[in-house]
């Protein structure tokens, strides 16, 4: 049986926290990746006066090109980036209820304090939705650069140039966000991750276990040495 791993984005190009994890769980059989977007981030392009309609449907596209090359089909929760995105009880309990189809070995999504309400909103509904399940399940999160506050950094995730150049191809069909900047700026930050945990590059997560308890990940670093990716 695959072991679920579960990404939960609180808009259409947040998984660049997460990507080299989601292409690297992409290439191991035994793990069945699922990413979730709480938004279509219909607000990305008011500034260019983009309608919020219009805005949704091009970054629904290019959130579909992006899971396609990590072998999956996005899921869509029902909250728009309009402002009035919340954890609402139906959206916690339709979270639920996708979990308990796919039980999930670990859940990843956005820390909690963060100045970006909705990537807030994203993480209370999905700690809701756990709660909902009352099935054990490993939770962690993924720093979103200058957004988070207080990030611990419990766990690095180390890879190599073949990811990072992979994952900043993915990025860049986020053309609506500008996604070649979103790219530059991942691998210089993942460069500097890497450089703090002596890997060529790195994504760091955190979580409320206890650090160096992470079942998840030591599983992870377990069937990676055994593919040899």
């Amino acid at each position: 049986m695959k072991k679920n791993v579960w990404f939960f984005n609180a808009h259409p190009d947040d998984i660049n926290a997460g990507l080299a994890l989601a292409l690297v769980l992409s290439e191991l059989p035994e793990y069945q990746l699922h990413v979730c977007t709480y938004t279509r981030g219909e607000g990305g392009l008011v500034e260019q006066g983009v309608s919020f309609e219009e805005c949704a449907a091009i970054r629904t596209v290019e959130e579909q090109k992006v899971c396609a090359g990590l072998g999956v089909e996005p899921r869509f929760l029902p909250e728009k980036d309009d402002g009035t995105c919340a954890a609402g009880i139906e959206t916690c309990r339709l979270i639920a209820r996708w979990l308990e189809e796919f039980p999930p070995a670990a859940v990843i999504t956005h820390w909690p304090v963060d100045i970006h309400p909705d990537h807030v909103m994203c993480g209370a509904a999905v700690s809701k939705a756990l709660a909902l399940l009352k099935t054990p399940s490993e939770l962690y999160f993924y720093r979103q650069n200058k957004q988070c506050r207080n990030f611990p950094q419990d766990f690095y995730f180390p890879f190599d140039e073949r990811i990072m150049a992979k994952k900043c191809e993915l990025l860049k069909l986020y053309v609506c966000q500008n996604g070649d900047e979103i790219a530059q700026r991942e691998r210089t930050e993942d460069k500097y991750n890497g450089y703090r945990c002596g890997a060529p590059f790195a994504e760091c997560y955190a979580s409320f276990q206890i650090p160096g308890e992470g079942a998840f990940f030591a599983d992870l670093a377990r069937a990676r040495k055994e593919a040899g990716i």
